[in-house]
């Protein structure tokens, strides 16, 4: 389902990025543990060996690292750096920080092991899936 989902939002004009190799997986995974983040999701692991990240109709979902879109004068956050602006806040602990969209945020909880679309402004809960897959067609359902 992730691929033919990924395969859609590029022909509707999505950016991809370059796929993260193991080495840097690897050196991510070990920077969120260093700052007590959970550990990055398999599901979303599998997308980020297909791109390291996404931006597609005002969705914005994190790589490895950050990338650059010097033509738009812009740079999609890293996972790291887009975690780290939400560290100090309580009702995100346990979480991670994989995009947003609007006024929306796109976490897995490490504690119910679920993907969350949060409201931006009080944290709240909007929708709750078991898989990345389908967190992600939520975004894009109107394209299938």
């Amino acid at each position: 389902m992730l691929n033919r989902i990924l395969q859609t939002i590029q022909k509707d004009g999505a950016v991809f990025f370059p796929p993260v190799d193991d080495r840097s997986l690897k050196f991510v995974s070990s920077l969120l543990a260093s700052h007590r983040f959970p550990a990055l999701p398999n599901d979303y692991i599998t997308m980020l060996k297909m791109t390291d990240g996404f931006v597609w109709n005002g969705v914005e979902i994190y790589g490895t690292r950050a990338n650059d879109r010097v033509n738009k004068g812009y740079t999609l956050p890293g996972v790291i750096e887009a975690n780290l602006e939400y560290s100090q806040t309580p009702p995100m602990q346990g979480k991670l920080l994989l995009g947003r969209a609007a006024e929306e945020l796109f976490v897995y909880d490490s504690l119910d092991q679920q993907y969350h679309i949060i409201n931006r402004m009080d944290f709240s809960k909007s929708c709750t899936f078991n898989t990345f897959s389908e967190a992600i067609y939520l975004f894009v359902d109107e394209l299938f």
